[in-house]
């Protein structure tokens, strides 16, 4: 099954934050002074407040309620505001209200995606709170840091401290329900993300055995959806869809309506397992929709991919492959989110380590002060003695080191710019044969493509000149947009390279896809496409997509260089000695000219030619299996004599 297994872990990921940092503020406003959960206040009444107050701990709490007002509608004033109260109560020496205040600005921090600062102030105000002893604070500080850690995806530091908050909160005179019940939910978010379904399950439940009795509707309908959600995982589809339309229930009701596209995702999700494919259609488009307005990047993943498949089932090919296209598209986006996230980890990494020096620190001024003084008297009278030879010692020893270094930067920066010449070179190259193609392979097709919408407009046209002319715009179309995917793809793996995702998958069923898929423009052709299978399991180990991307250009290109009457067979065969298969497109086509089949895989020089049809390439698509095969540990290579035909080969490592 392509693409929907690891779909299900993320699909409530964007909404679980929200709500979880949401939880975090209401959290931080009850530990507000009294006299500001007295009563609800609006901003005018805040400003006035501060204007008023007499005492600087008045001004502190002004600013505290005015960071709380501004955290969910802007995040820079409420950022503004924390660093007030900050500042002020620095200068007062009033610790709970850096640690508060330090909570508050890191919250503004989470909103605005900038993690390692955010977890910078939550560990300064988790430190304060531990040294005065402030259970609720530390809590909160110990929750906020969770998260952020699940954010990150560092799942074993989220679970550790949510389990520190979750102590603390049961532990206290009142339990904090409304803690509980979020740091529950965040810890059913670890299990699932681990595939701990059982266990995720066990902790939603708790959950919302505690939201029902805080009558709060929004935390009732997220925990619904995640019972519904793991259960889903589980396979077991009546219970989870039962789960999910209460959830659909309560969100209605509230008007929520995030929470109502990602049911309507799952509902689709949930009749494609069951194989109500024209209820999956249903659910799924409304899901599309209603995502256009929200515009999530990993639920529109799920959306379009729940379609893709949805289509493919019901042999709507070409709406398959526009989902697909979406999908594939969507996916570049998440890498990118990836990416900063890896590099806020990094950040991370460091802080932890400054974090840890400061402990060090810490716990050294806890040490007996006269102890100390006596091991100083101790270590300053040997200082004494060898400080002559030491003196000696260390000017020969620095001078040399330091030759010694000077040497080795120089090694260092000279391989740098080698390298980075070579680098430049093959960035230039790849820049040269972008411009080329957008300049000459890109323009011709779409200039083509206006000349024919221009004479569609034509009114003296009849209803045959206007179907040659629907017929070959639709032509130029395909092969342009397979152009800018094959460019987009290739000038992406150049630049910034790729990283593979191998699964495990059914090669046979992937080449049944591709066929399914290009049958029509084969057919127009009057091209015969066939597979010759075998009964023995054809598993393979690798990028699934990569794969998909090698077979679609490979059929494609045989397709472009066949006459009428011409035929193309796949084969997938187990090679059992070099534990891979080999996969064949052949055909019985033109074939390639002696002189331009040393050019095929070379990146250096640029080949293409016309198809019989007077298609035109780029010289792309060969490059770009070759690079996607090579990814995936596999080889690339053909056979080919002109007027006889032509076979592209490529390895698979199995299992």
């Amino acid at each position: 099954m392509i693409n929907l297994i690891y779909t299900l872990p993320i699909f409530l990921r964007l909404k679980q934050k929200l709500i979880i940092s949401l939880f975090s503020a209401i959290i931080l406003v009850l530990m507000l002074n009294e006299n500001l959960l007295a009563q609800s206040e609006n901003i005018k009444s805040l400003h006035e407040k501060l204007k008023t107050a007499k005492k600087d701990t008045d001004k502190v709490n002004a600013y505290y309620a005015l960071s709380k007002f501004y955290w969910n509608r802007n995040s820079d004033s409420a950022l503004f505001f924390a660093q007030q109260s900050l500042t002020l109560s620095k200068a007062l020496g009033f610790q709970k209200g850096i640690a508060l205040a330090n909570i508050s600005k890191g919250l503004a921090l989470v909103s605005k995606a900038q993690l390692p600062e955010a977890l910078a102030y939550y560990f300064e105000a988790l430190r304060i709170s531990e040294e005065l002893g402030l259970t609720e604070v530390q809590g909160n500080a110990l929750n906020a840091i969770g998260i952020v850690y699940a954010q990150l995806k560092d799942f074993p530091k989220a679970l550790y401290f949510y389990k520190k908050s979750y102590k603390i909160a049961i532990q206290q005179k009142k339990p904090d329900k409304h803690r509980i019940h979020s740091v529950l939910v965040n810890i059913g978010e670890i299990f699932k993300d681990n595939s701990k379904s059982d266990s995720a399950i066990v902790y939603n439940q708790k959950a919302l055995s505690i939201a029902t009795q805080l009558k709060d509707s929004l935390g009732i309908a997220i925990t619904l959806y995640n019972i519904g959600e793991n259960l889903m995982i589980q396979g077991k589809y009546p219970l989870a869809l039962k789960y999910i339309n209460k959830s659909l229930s309560i969100a209605t009701a509230t008007k929520d309506v995030e929470g109502i596209v990602y049911c309507h995702s799952a509902f689709a999700l949930i009749n494609y397992y069951t194989g109500n494919y024209q209820l999956s259609l249903y659910y799924g488009k409304m899901a599309f929709e209603e995502n256009k307005q929200l515009g999530i990047q990993e639920l529109g993943r799920v959306i379009d991919n729940t379609l893709y498949m949805t289509y493919l089932k019901m042999g709507d090919y070409n709406k398959a492959l526009y989902f697909r296209n979406l999908e594939i598209a969507l996916k570049d986006s998440v890498i990118g989110i990836e990416r900063s996230r890896m590099i806020a980890k990094m950040s991370v990494i460091e802080l932890e380590k400054k974090q840890q020096q400061v402990d060090g620190l810490r716990n050294e001024k806890l040490i007996d002060q006269k102890e100390l003084a006596n091991i100083k008297l101790k270590r300053d009278f040997i200082t004494v003695c060898a400080l002559s030879l030491l003196c000696i010692v260390v000017f020969l020893v620095r001078n040399y080191l330091a030759k010694r270094k000077l040497i080795l930067k120089l090694e260092e920066q000279n391989n740098e710019i080698v390298e980075k010449n070579k680098h430049l070179e093959e960035l230039i190259l790849v820049r040269n044969r972008m411009f080329s193609i957008i300049g000459h392979d890109l323009r011709g097709p779409i200039h083509s493509i206006k000349g024919m919408m221009e004479m569609l407009g034509m009114e003296e046209l009849d209803e045959e000149e206007k179907k040659f002319f629907i017929e070959k715009a639709s032509q130029s179309l395909n092969v342009t947009a397979n152009l800018i995917d094959n460019l987009l793809y290739w000038a992406k793996s150049q630049m910034d390279g790729m990283q593979t995702k191998p699964t495990h998958f059914d090669i046979q069923k992937l080449i049944k896809q591709n066929i399914a898929l290009i049958e029509g423009r084969a057919s127009d052709k009057k091209i015969a496409l066939q597979i010759d299978e075998h009964a023995e399991d054809l598993t393979v180990f690798a990028d699934e997509t990569m794969i998909d991307i090698v077979l679609r250009n490979l059929i494609e290109n045989a397709v472009k260089f066949l006459n009428a009457g011409n035929c193309i067979t796949i084969k997938a065969q187990l090679q059992t000695e070099q534990n891979e298969v080999i996969v064949s497109v052949k055909d019985d086509g033109v074939g390639i000219a002696l002189e331009a089949q040393d050019k095929i895989f070379n990146k250096y020089t640029s080949y293409s030619t016309y198809g019989t049809n007077k298609e035109k390439g780029s010289g792309l698509g060969l490059l770009l299996c070759k690079e996607l095969v090579e990814k995936n540990q596999g080889r690339i290579w053909f056979e080919s004599k002109p007027n006889e035909g032509t076979s592209f080969f490529f390895s698979i490592p199995v299992a």
